[in-house]
């Protein structure tokens, strides 16, 4: 009996042993596929989502909605961003496990753009022409690198860390966010420094409408303080129009439709909102989002969320489909 007690006690433990194992394991995979970012390519049909810690990048067919690639990347992707007409990918890497890169999809090809501080960046986006691409990074600069990778300038902003950068859409001004909005003028070299609100607050993203008259913001509230996350649009001077307060969470992300009829925002909700700042329509979703972008054509929307799900809506937010990893 006393041998039989001590074989159920040493199964007993194994079990609790294995248990934990597979719970570790289970918790691994939750956290691998933690998507930051989606970036629909502006010409052919596929995506692409990024995130995660020691994760992957992984390439998408939006005809079928199939895996085409997947590639192995250490540290945390916080951006991805296709340049305007061609095949390259420009990728934000903070954690200091990996550099960010610019890489070429036909060739495989990967460039490592030098000049980010190993504190990494989050802040990622080309010019319109796609002839600049503007790197953020967490120690509140700008770098500026040409479509190669080659550096060519470094500004710094006086913000502690930039969140989220946009381009103008027909100049080479750049609006980005941290904890102030900051606008930079590239061609002469000018900055100039808004506030955003009384409180002090970390901003996490900004789109300007493809108008060019005036851009969006989004910040991370302060639950515990009672401040709630704030949509403000502001002129092209930096002047505020409006704020909304509505989203029960951080404003993870937003994007304007290529039209600039309707602003996606990702929060607790899915979220499209017209140019006045008008609530048009909402979905709940199980996970908070966070990586959110359209289509070409402006008729079907992307998100990831923090748990690995890829979520597809149309323009009336009917989800289409759902991936999970």
């Amino acid at each position: 009996m006393r041998i039989l007690y001590i074989l159920l006690l040493i199964a007993t433990f194994l079990g609790c042993k294995q248990s934990q194992k597979e719970e570790d394991r289970n918790q691994e995979k939750k956290e691998r596929w933690f998507f930051w970012s989606v970036d629909w390519h502006p010409t052919k049909k596929q995506f692409v989502v990024g995130g995660s810690n020691d994760s992957f990048l992984k390439f998408f067919s939006t005809d079928n909605f199939q895996e085409l690639k997947s590639m192995p990347y250490k540290g945390t992707i916080t951006k991805t961003k296709w340049h305007p007409t061609k095949s390259k990918l420009a990728i934000s890497v903070q954690d200091g496990k990996s550099k960010s890169k610019i890489f070429n999809v036909d060739s495989d090809m990967m460039v490592e753009l030098d000049s980010i501080p190993s504190t990494g960046a989050r802040a990622l986006g080309w010019n319109q022409s796609g002839n600049l691409l503007a790197v953020g990074d967490n120690e509140g600069f700008l770098t500026f690198f040409d479509e190669n990778g080659k550096f060519l300038k470094k500004i710094d902003t006086g913000q502690k860390g930039l969140m989220s950068l946009d381009w103008h859409p027909k100049e080479n001004i750049i609006v980005t966010v941290g904890d102030k909005i900051s606008l930079y003028n590239y061609d002469i070299n000018s900055l100039k420094h808004f506030e955003d609100r009384d409180e002090e607050m970390l901003m996490l993203c900004v789109a300007w409408n493809p108008n060019g008259e005036f851009f969006v913001t989004g910040d991370y509230g302060d639950f515990t303080n009672h401040y709630p996350p704030l949509l403000q649009y502001w002129t092209y001077e930096g002047e505020k129009i409006k704020t909304i307060e509505k989203s029960k969470a951080e404003l993870r992300n937003l994007k304007w439709s290529n039209d600039g009829e309707l602003l996606a925002t990702a929060s607790e909700k899915i979220r499209l909102w017209d140019k006045n700042g008008n609530l048009v329509a909402e979905e709940a979703t199980k996970n908070l989002l966070w990586g959110i972008d359209w289509n070409k054509n402006g008729n079907k929307i992307i998100a990831t969320d923090n748990q690995g799900k890829i979520i597809f809506w149309d323009r009336d937010l009917n989800r289409l489909n759902e991936l999970k990893y």
